[in-house]
């Protein structure tokens, strides 16, 4: 019986993709990718994996794993000035009010900075959650899933985690948990579904039901 839900921050809570999409065309700028236009960039950005880019359009030469991390690091810390700004996607608070007030422990896991989490959380008095941890690594949150689960003595059937990337996918299915992928965060329903995610949700009223049938 599912007691505890874990939300990913970015693409899921916080509406923070108009600033990293601008950040990737940055990027794509830098590496000329000219081959793609800048549709077609987030077109590739919202179907593959960060592995899987590093294979295909994005890939360098010289473009290896840390510098992907330091870029994501330092994009984390420019979005720090933009926290106060960013808002919520529709219908996600209600649902996370109304989770709370069901009894579910709520969580958040992310690899964004814990100061940018918090700064979100006081700005939007949403100070609901039982646990909150960023900056995970890039690649590593399936090793703070398991943290999590032995740290509060829970057994993954009693854990749902509701993200909108591939690599939270791949994570949970590492550990066990179940999750339900959203729709309105990076990226595309056909993306989850083929790296294996359990729901696919439209909107934020429907992560309810699958947790409270």
């Amino acid at each position: 019986m599912i007691s505890t839900i874990i939300f990913d921050f970015d693409g899921t809570i916080a509406d923070t993709l108009p600033f990293s999409f601008k950040k990737f065309l940055e990027i794509a700028h830098l590496l000329k990718i000219d081959d793609l236009t800048d549709k077609e960039i987030i077109k590739e950005i919202r179907s593959k994996s960060y592995q899987e880019l590093l294979k295909g359009s994005f890939k360098r030469a010289w473009l290896k794993i840390p510098f992907v991390i330091n870029i994501v690091k330092s994009m984390q810390v420019e979005l720090e000035k933009e926290m106060s700004n960013i808002k919520f996607f529709p219908g996600i608070k209600k649902i996370l009010f109304d989770l709370k007030k069901n009894g579910y422990k709520l969580a958040i896991i992310s690899s964004n900075r814990i100061e940018n989490i918090d700064k979100f959380i006081k700005h939007n008095d949403l100070d609901i959650f039982d646990f909150v941890h960023g900056k995970t690594d890039l690649f590593g949150k399936a090793g703070y899933l398991g943290k999590f689960l032995d740290d509060f003595d829970l057994d993954s059937s009693e854990v749902i985690y509701v993200g909108d990337e591939i690599r939270d996918v791949e994570a949970c299915k590492k550990v066990g948990i179940k999750i339900i992928g959203v729709t309105w965060g990076l990226h595309t329903p056909e993306a989850l579904q083929k790296a294996g995610v359990d729901y696919i949700v439209k909107k934020p009223s429907e992560v309810f039901k699958i947790i409270t049938p």
